[in-house]
C-alpha cells in the first residue's frame, strides 16, 4: 500500500509543476506528450529482458545490466537535449527559468 502513497505524491508534484509551468509562460503539452513517449519507451528498454528472457540463463544478468546503461544513457541525452528546447518567444527554458521573478 506505500506504492499508493508515492503515486500520490507523484501526481501532486506533477500537477504542481505543470501549474507553475503555466504561470511562467513556459508549458507545453506536445513537450510533456513527448516527454512521457520518451519515459515509455525506457520502460520498455528496461522491462524486455525480464519479459523476454529466462531470467535463470547464463546471459540474463549481461543483458539487464546493458538494458539499464543504455536507457540511463538515453535519459541523460533527453535531459540535455530537454535543457536546449526553445519556448514560442525563442528562449530557452533555462533562460526563461533565470528571468523568472522571486516567489512570494
Amino acid at each position: 500500500m506505500y506504492w499508493l502513497g508515492f503515486v500520490v505524491l507523484i501526481v501532486c508534484m506533477a500537477v504542481a509543476g505543470i501549474r507553475k509551468a503555466q504561470q511562467a509562460d513556459t508549458w507545453s503539452w506536445s513537450k510533456f506528450a513527448l516527454t512521457l513517449g520518451f519515459l515509455a519507451l525506457l520502460g520498455a528498454i528496461v522491462t524486455a529482458p525480464v519479459l523476454l528472457m529466462n531470467p535463470n540463463g547464463p546471459h540474463f544478468l549481461s543483458v539487464y545490466i546493458a538494458a539499464w546503461i543504455v536507457g540511463l544513457g538515453l535519459l541523460a541525452g533527453f535531459i540535455i537535449q530537454a535543457r536546449r528546447w526553445k519556448l514560442p518567444d525563442s528562449r530557452t527554458s533555462l533562460e526563461a527559468n533565470r528571468n523568472q521573478p522571486p516567489p512570494r
